[in-house]
């Protein structure tokens, strides 16, 4: 079983975090104090033990103190859950873009964790922990004063105050496990509706609809069911504290009775007891609620570092011309299924390679093999210069290698940085791909527009699939590795694309279907089984 890692281990936060324990800490030690002091002053004007003045003035200071601290404890409290959030929001991004074959069901549950379930991580395991501390630390500073009034009300109030903490502990198994039914359903309710909205045209002509209200109203049935004992788990912590409050009350107060009317105590000493015992109520009432939640937020927690755990990219050294790509005896399978079969090959610099073979047998996967993209691992031997992909720089190769997609992705940023991606592109380079392409005409249409949905919608196969190609050619790549990008264009334009991909002086890795005869003599033919 995997060791659960220790909550400085996971926080990202620590400064914010460290001074929140500091606040909070002190705050609990002067919320126990004041009521000491409250007793004094009663004793001393009942019983003219001390100065009245003295304490008074004390008393309100300390009040006064206590107001100023409760306000930075929850400034404190507040900066931190800021912080760590943006902290594990950008942890997560980073993280989940560095896995590979994330497909869209997967990409709708990691949305679903970041916008309702980090934040319980934060709230509830990370601020949970703190509060259970400073709960614990009011507990141990309210016993210790109350041995001083009497051990016999320290006794009753301590006691009574652990108990109602150490109860739920007893459930946290079941709560746990409930809690992350509960998720589990949650995810598999939103992965449900994204496939189904994503694809919703395709819902409606084929008359899925209602088929489709069926599922979801199923998943929807789910997390009711699992939400509901997630309520009763709730309902059973709160009656059992609530009834331990109230036999706690009764103790107290025939305790308090009794130790008065044998002198045990004084008034003042009781008016401690009663108002420490107020002081502890609300700790040792929450402190059940925290621990509840805190244990339900472990499987949360979980699941976060598993989604925040990546392989690190092994490889280190940098590229600077790819003269060759060598394969062999190249295998790969997934799910015990054979993708690729013992292929073997060498691409040298500048020649244009079409890769074919009939759907299914490999191509694609081939490509994302050599991108770095194909999640596991293959058999046999890849080298680029003579050095294993595995030992290559993926960087380094991004920064050499052009690549588009069969699905071509349009992000919602303008259609200039849809293209240039970030990179260090010239104005002048960035309009002699799009003239080169046919596409300067899109640059009146967009202009500066941020791509919407609509206007994604609005653009033709043909031009998404030469945007893409756009955005592989401005990194003027040594290799370009190309999936299908001409599908969707009419043959006219499928071979104007292909002639200009063809007097690019760079290697050309090209999977296609749609072969134009007339230039397919350009090409190295290679065939997959």
């Amino acid at each position: 079983m995997k060791k659960q890692k220790g909550i400085l281990n996971l926080v990202h936060s620590k400064k914010a975090l460290t001074a929140y324990v500091i606040v909070g800490l002190i705050y609990s030690v002067i919320s126990v104090v004041a009521p000491s002091i409250s007793g004094d002053l009663v004793n001393s004007v009942i019983y003219g033990e001390g100065d009245i003045k003295f304490y008074l003035i004390l008393l309100v200071m300390t009040y006064l103190f206590l107001l100023v601290l409760s306000v930075l404890d929850q400034h404190a409290l507040m900066s931190f859950k800021i912080k760590e959030k943006k902290a594990m929001r950008n942890k997560l991004f980073s993280s989940f873009l560095k896995k590979k074959g994330q497909n869209s069901e997967q990409v709708a549950a990691f949305s679903s964790f970041v916008n309702n379930d980090m934040p319980c991580v934060v709230e509830d395991y990370y601020a949970g922990a703190v509060d259970i501390i400073k709960c614990i630390c009011i507990i141990l500073c309210v016993a210790v004063k109350l041995l001083d009034v009497h051990w016999l009300l320290a006794f009753v109030i301590v006691g009574s105050s652990i108990l109602i903490t150490a109860i739920p502990n007893t459930m946290r198994k079941y709560v746990g496990k409930v809690r992350g039914k509960y998720g589990a359903a949650m995810e598999d309710y939103n992965g449900a509706q994204h496939s189904l909205l994503s694809g919703a045209n395709t819902v409606k002509v084929t008359g899925f609809d209602k088929r489709a209200r069926d599922i979801i109203q199923e998943k929807n049935e789910a997390i009711v069911s699992e939400e509901k004992k997630l309520n009763k788990s709730q309902l059973r912590v709160v009656g059992v504290a609530g009834g331990m409050q109230i036999l706690k009350r009764v103790l107290i107060l025939a305790v308090g009775v009794y130790l008065i009317y044998i002198d045990a105590i004084k008034v003042g000493g009781l008016l401690v007891a009663v108002q420490l015992a107020e002081v502890l109520a609300m700790p040792a009432e929450m402190l059940a609620y925290m621990q509840n939640a805190r244990n339900q937020a472990k499987p949360l927690v979980e699941k976060y570092d598993k989604l925040t755990s990546v392989e690190d990219d092994l490889g280190q050294t940098k590229l600077q011309d790819i003269q060759n790509i060598s394969v062999e005896h190249l295998s790969y399978e997934i799910n015990d299924v054979k993708i690729i079969k013992d292929f073997s090959y060498t691409f040298e610099k500048g020649k244009k390679y079409m890769l074919t073979g009939p759907s299914g047998c490999g191509k694609s996967t081939f490509l994302s093999l050599l991108e770095k993209l194909q999640e596991g691992t293959y058999g046999g031997s890849v080298r680029i210069n003579d050095v294993s992909l595995n030992d290559v720089s993926s960087a380094s190769l991004y920064e050499k290698i052009g690549v588009a997609f069969q699905e071509p992705y349009l992000f919602g940023f303008s259609l200039k940085e849809n293209i240039i991606m970030g990179r260090d592109v010239s104005d002048s380079d960035y309009a002699a791909v799009m003239k080169k392409l046919n596409l300067d005409y899109l640059l009146d249409r967009f202009a500066n527009n941020e791509l919407n949905t609509e206007m994604v919608s609005r653009l033709s196969g043909g031009e998404k699939q030469r945007i893409a190609l756009a955005r592989a050619m401005v990194g003027k790549p040594q290799v370009y590795m190309l999936d299908e990008i001409t599908s969707s264009l009419d043959e006219q334009n499928a071979r104007e694309i292909e002639e200009i991909l063809l007097a690019e002086g760079a290697t050309i890795l090209y999977v296609c279907h749609k072969i134009i005869p007339e230039l397919k003599d350009r090409y190295e033919e290679v065939a997959f089984a």
